[in-house]
């Protein structure tokens, strides 16, 4: 290891230290936040401008585009989802807000490692304080694309089928590919499976565009973007058929 990545290393572990302590702090703050919540569009503004000493939720979306999607699933609230790629929590957040109140929510991503991948094992309170009423919540630390994670997700959901699946994940068009074909067998027939970052960004590789323009050409689509000139960000629809 460079002595650049070191004091990096270092700095990021001052920093989850000093987090881990207020974590409990921050999620009060949260709950206090999120009880005064009334609208779609107030949760939207609550996550990303929620910040308790640097404790963020960034749910990295357009507000007009997540809004969209929020409302499309609110018509008919899911009992169960799965999220792909979680980062700071903002977008599993925002599906609290719209999913049943004895919803089961999973969360799928990567271990935490030095690359920066994954999060920091005192995020993983904060997203269970995420749950409503009776929701519930599994967090599964794991690659998406091993047959291992996949039947740890058919064993959380046991009978049921997902009612809705959020891709935002590995990035690569074999990444998302992959992701697409391996979870979509565990979404019912008429469910909803959306897609983030459909809009190409310049100077980025990221297969997602290309993929969904392929998957385009096969089904039926909804399309949430602001403005298609943008730099990135857009969410894609699909209804299981």
């Amino acid at each position: 290891m460079t002595l650049k990545k070191m004091l990096k290393s270092l700095e990021m572990g001052g920093k989850n230290a000093l987090r881990s302590i207020l974590a409990p702090r921050a999620i009060r703050a949260l709950e206090e936040s999120a009880a005064r919540v009334k609208t779609l569009e107030e949760a939207v503004a609550l996550s990303s401008e929620f910040n308790y000493w640097h404790i963020r939720l960034d749910p990295s979306q357009i507000a007009s585009e997540i809004l969209e999607l929020l409302r499309l699933l609110s018509t008919n609230p899911p009992k169960t989802v799965l999220e792909i790629g979680t980062y700071r929590g903002g977008t599993f957040f925002l599906f609290t807000r719209v999913a049943c109140a004895d919803a089961l929510l999973i969360s799928l991503d990567m271990p935490p490692s030095r690359s920066g991948l994954g999060y920091p094992p005192w995020r993983r309170g904060l997203f269970r304080s995420f749950a409503r009423a009776q929701q519930k919540i599994e967090l599964v630390l794991a690659d998406s694309h091993q047959p291992v994670t996949l039947a740890q997700i058919e064993k959380l959901l046991g009978s049921r089928r997902l009612d809705f699946l959020f891709i935002d994940g590995d990035h690569s068009y074999e990444g998302v590919k992959s992701d697409y074909e391996m979870y979509s067998q565990l979404v019912s027939s008429g469910a909803l499976i959306a897609f983030h970052d459909i809009v190409p960004r310049v100077g980025f590789d990221s297969g997602v565009p290309r993929f969904w323009q392929e998957l385009k050409k096969t089904m039926p689509v909804t399309e949430f973007v602001a403005d298609w000139k943008q730099d990135g960000f857009g969410i894609g629809v699909v209804r299981k058929s």
